[in-house]
């Protein structure tokens, strides 16, 4: 008895379909990716993801003094306020040699942008400084973190969101640096 082999073999509106899927797909993780929203804070060699807890946006208004309440006055241009935070170590626990914990760190990064925001990029200094919030032990002087270098891109925005990227290294007045980097989105309309 002899065995009939049958070879499939698709045809080629198939192959078609699925090379258009596969284009498809590739193309929409493409779209996702572009999106992602991941912020890092870096001290030294650690990176930890941080999460954008809140974020505040303030029509009609620029930054004014570093130290609270007067940080965000009226003025020509709007101003945007992340409000971050993630577990682990502040800059300031490197100074505990013996006993270490990791407690809930949450920073403050305050952002000015033009009357009209749209897509571009800023030099951080002068448009941007960081608060260290909690450890109430120190003086409020050294929790405020001035820009050293860095940039804020506008991404693009889209609706009532503004999608945008950070790369700024922070120092305070006792020499310690946290660097942001990565990607956020915040809502700019009430």
């Amino acid at each position: 008895m002899t065995r009939l082999r049958l070879k499939a073999v698709p045809c080629r509106s198939c192959q078609s379909t699925i090379l258009v899927l596969s284009v498809l797909l590739a193309a929409l993780s493409a779209c996702t990716s572009r999106y992602r929203v991941e912020l890092f804070l870096v001290q030294g060699e650690q990176r930890t993801e941080v999460k954008v807890e809140k974020t505040e946006y303030f029509v009609g208004a620029v930054l004014g003094d570093q130290a609270p309440p007067d940080n965000i006055v009226p003025g020509d241009g709007n101003c945007l306020v992340l409000i971050a935070g993630c577990r682990g170590r502040s800059v300031a626990d490197d100074a505990q040699d013996l006993i270490s914990f990791d407690r809930y760190v949450r920073y403050q990064i305050f952002l000015q942008l033009p009357a009209q925001p749209e897509p571009d990029t800023l030099t951080l200094e002068g448009i941007s400084f960081v608060h260290q919030l909690g450890r109430y032990e120190m003086a409020t002087e050294d929790k405020v973190y001035l820009p050293l270098q860095g940039h804020l891109v506008i991404d693009s925005l889209s609706g009532d969101r503004l999608f945008g990227t950070l790369d700024g290294r922070y120092q305070s007045r006792l020499d310690e640096i946290v660097t942001f980097q990565g990607q956020f989105k915040a809502k700019v309309a009430d």
